[in-house]
């Protein structure tokens, strides 16, 4: 199967930084992005087990971390405490915000830049600094607003 540009960047990502391409991280990557969209950890975790039966559950969850640490997978929180995970690189946004529905909980890509005259409005009325890349918007999606 020829690999996506998408795990080709990420390992690449990895390299530059002198990290190890192993076979969890691997299983790991090549399980984003075939579930693409915004998997969860425990579906990250089901397509991992579907490919790479030797990859422990535990490593699924310590490698999605470590990946997010290393800029080569996003991480959002999205409602209810769960967080949703994707390549860096798999969207034409690199850096970009999300927006979830609440009723049907489709997420959608955002631009990287729509917030930034509120975040520059917080931080000058209040001194606190957002990070809306961290954590999804709520509400309702065009499809479910009909």
């Amino acid at each position: 199967m020829p690999e996506s540009a998408a795990v080709a960047l990420a390992e690449s990502l990895l390299r530059e930084q002198s990290q190890r391409v192993t076979a969890g991280r691997r299983a790991v990557i090549r399980a984003l992005d075939r579930l693409g969209g915004h998997p969860t950890a425990a579906q990250v975790e089901t397509a991992v087990a579907d490919d790479a039966s030797g990859v422990h559950r535990a490593t699924v969850y310590r490698t999605l971390e470590t990946l997010a640490t290393l800029g080569v997978v996003t991480h959002v929180h999205m409602s209810h405490g769960t967080t949703a995970y994707h390549l860096a690189g798999r969207t034409a946004l690199r850096a970009h915000l999300h927006a979830r529905c609440r009723l049907c909980g489709g997420v959608v890509d955002l631009p990287p830049d729509l917030l930034d005259d509120v975040s520059e409005r917080v931080r000058e009325t209040t001194g606190f600094t957002l990070d809306p890349a961290h954590v999804a918007l709520s509400g309702t999606c065009a499809g479910c607003s009909v």
